[in-house]
């Protein structure tokens, strides 16, 4: 057999096996959704797709109104290139979309979003982070990590939503349904005011590493504990819709905006990624052996 058809047969069973573990989320909706008048009656409802069980569960777009509260910001104009400061970010956010090949009719999306729909999904997040002035006067600053310390997230499952960003309640009553750290990350904040603290006037990205620690297998299957994803969060988010400043983040009074301790709003992404099942790992392996054992025969042959 010519080692092209191996290689083929070898590459279309590893599709197949990828197919068969792709990730599912189950939302508990019903499986249609009745949509139109009152049976019997003119317009009578017709029944679309529901979202049921999700297929190929692949991330969630966070909406551009989440926030982060920002702790111990002692950074000032005064500081020079290289100095630092650790301080902690605490984010919430409400999904605007999931990543999936199925519809999600059911999704509830909190104000300024149409707040209707059986389930919603939120998250909270605690991140401890280093700032360092790259320029003088701190104008740019590079955001880390602050070592020996774990960033961790939480993703919750809420059947009975209620996320009210205003109030900013509502957000870890659910089922917790994903969780787990930040690992790395690589960003930069831009001060475009005067003040040269990272307050309304600024603006940034990052780019977040992170790794699944626990999975709730009542939602998500198959399992995807140990998967890394990059993630990323702009601040601010964008213009539209306006910004609804929260009076909590994760239990904790947001207060005016000082120098040191401020809202930011965030726009966020988490995209998942499936985590191989053994059985196709063990494709893989047996599908390398092969080659290597077609490659040594031919050579004894000669």
């Amino acid at each position: 057999m010519k080692k092209s058809v191996i290689l083929g047969a070898l590459l279309g069973a590893l599709v197949a096996a990828g197919a068969a573990q792709a990730t599912t989320l189950n939302t508990t909706s019903a499986a249609n959704v009745l949509i139109g008048g009152n049976p019997g009656e003119p317009g009578a409802p017709s029944a679309v797709g529901g979202d049921g069980v999700l297929q190929n569960f692949t991330g969630i777009d966070w909406h551009q109104n989440g926030a982060g509260l920002v702790q111990g910001f002692t950074l000032t104009p005064a500081n020079h290139a290289g100095d630092f400061v650790d301080f902690q970010l605490t984010y919430q956010a409400f999904a605007a979309a999931i990543s999936t090949t199925s519809a999600t009719p059911d999704l509830r999306v909190g104000a300024p979003g149409p707040a209707i729909g059986t389930y919603e999904l939120t998250t909270v997040a605690t991140l401890h982070k280093r700032a360092t002035c790259l320029t003088a006067g701190c104008t740019s600053v590079a955001i880390t990590f602050t070592p020996a310390t774990t960033s961790n997230w939480s993703i919750y499952f809420d059947n009975t939503p209620d996320a009210n960003q205003a109030a900013g309640t509502g957000f870890t009553d659910g089922a917790l349904m994903l969780s787990g750290t930040w690992d790395s990350e690589l960003s930069t904040f831009l001060a475009t005011g005067t003040s040269g603290t990272p307050g309304a006037t600024g603006v940034g990205s990052a780019t977040l590493i992170g790794t699944v620690a626990f999975t709730n297998a009542a939602y998500v299957s198959p399992a995807l504990a140990g998967t890394r994803f990059d993630s990323t969060l702009n601040f601010p988010g964008p213009d539209a819709p306006a910004f609804t400043r929260p009076l909590l983040v994760n239990g904790i009074a947001t207060g005016p905006n000082t120098d040191s301790q401020f809202v930011l709003n965030i726009d966020g992404a988490q995209p998942f990624t499936p985590v191989p099942e053994p059985a196709t790992l063990a494709l893989v392996a047996a599908g390398i052996f092969g080659m290597g054992s077609l490659g040594r025969r031919r050579e004894q042959k000669k």
